[in-house]
């Protein structure tokens, strides 16, 4: 593995990234327990920059529309001095300036003085990434895949379908698989039962130095309030857990059809075939995959219109998209049943104007 040698740490963003329910999460909680070290939660930079129509509308209209977003909304930053500090006229590579000055000053409030960002779907971004930053440090988390299926067919914001939510931890496979001499790889198994050996060799990648906080994030968090307050992140910062089976609950054939789905993660990162009490044919199990079929249809028109929703600029207000979103599984709002999604913070009065108080 390879990484370019930054001058100074300090200029050298962190990207944490994987499939979501892999890690993510605690990986950055470690890391922002690091006395140096402060990522911020699913800024979603490229994320929001992709869905938008940039050679139409222009790098200014971009950052708007990102400052808009849920994603930066929840970091609970004032926009305005961020707004006022872009050039005129704005450039497609102006945008970096905008993600950096929101990694910066996030990290600046908890006092840290290396920065960075954790959004596990920026792993189909990294070939942007490595342009913006050609020194950034990306670690990747990655976790038994028949696990974090099982995981994500148990999340409200994603599809219950196994074939669905295998073929997104495949994808995330594919697009990182280029970079693979430019990241870090690591084991979700691995951090939890050695967490020592495991984030020497992040911090080591990121180029810091070894802190014990990194072990204890429940006592070095900079601030356990600075996740948005959905169940599903909260735990995260809690003490770890030990790894469970990662086919619990699945059915033979189920757990046979995610094992063909996502056969060269199993193989990348060495995780063996389940052993079966019981072994299902083929036929149970192309009946399984064949069961799934109209729940993956469902699951693709949702996402498709929560797309749309986010490349509409005509709304003031990107809740549509979320709650779109929100819909894919019903069944699992079961598990929280005094939970409701909150609305993002709102921006301050006059944000927009800021954009119009730029010199030039």
């Amino acid at each position: 593995m390879t990484n370019p040698e930054a001058v100074r740490p300090e200029e050298s963003p962190i990207f944490v990234i994987g499939t979501s329910r892999s890690g993510t999460t605690l990986l950055r909680m470690m890391l922002c327990a690091h006395p140096r070290i402060y990522l911020t939660h699913e800024a979603s930079f490229y994320l929001w920059e992709s869905n938008f129509p940039l050679k139409r509308r222009g790098a200014e209209a971009c950052a708007e529309h990102y400052v808009r977003s849920f994603s930066f909304r929840w970091l609970r930053l004032d926009p305005r001095p961020l707004l006022r500090a872009l050039p005129r006229p704005m450039t497609r590579a102006d945008l970096r300036g905008l993600y950096t000055a929101v990694m910066r000053e996030k990290a600046a409030q908890y006092g840290k003085v290396r920065f960075g960002d954790k959004t596990p779907n920026h792993s189909g971004h990294l070939a942007r990434i490595f342009e913006d930053y050609p020194d950034a440090r990306a670690v990747r988390i990655v976790r038994d895949p028949r696990g974090v299926v099982r995981s994500l067919g148990r999340m409200p914001w994603c599809s219950p379908s196994l074939v669905a939510c295998a073929l997104l931890a495949e994808a995330e496979r594919r697009q990182t698989a280029p970079f693979r001499d430019r990241i870090l790889e690591i084991r979700l198994e691995d951090l939890l039962s050695e967490p020592r050996a495991t984030m020497e060799q992040v911090l080591e990648h990121v180029g810091e130095p070894w802190s014990d906080q990194v072990l204890d994030h429940t006592s070095h968090l900079p601030d356990p309030d600075d996740l948005p307050p959905m169940p599903w992140f909260q735990r995260a910062t809690g003490q770890r857990r030990a790894p469970e089976v990662p086919w619990k609950g699945l059915a033979p054939a189920e757990v046979r059809l995610v094992e063909r789905m996502t056969r060269k993660s199993l193989e990348d990162g060495h995780y063996p075939p389940a052993p079966l009490d019981a072994e299902p044919g083929r036929l149970a199990v192309f009946w399984r995959w064949l069961f799934d079929l109209p729940r993956v249809l469902r699951s693709m028109v949702l996402w498709v219109r929560t797309v749309g929703a986010g490349r509409d600029l005509t709304r003031r207000d990107d809740g549509a998209g979320l709650r779109l979103l929100m819909r894919l599984n019903p069944k699992a709002w079961e598990r929280y049943p005094d939970f409701e999604m909150p609305d993002p913070p709102p921006l301050p009065e006059g944000w927009r104007e800021a954009l119009d108080e730029r010199p030039g």
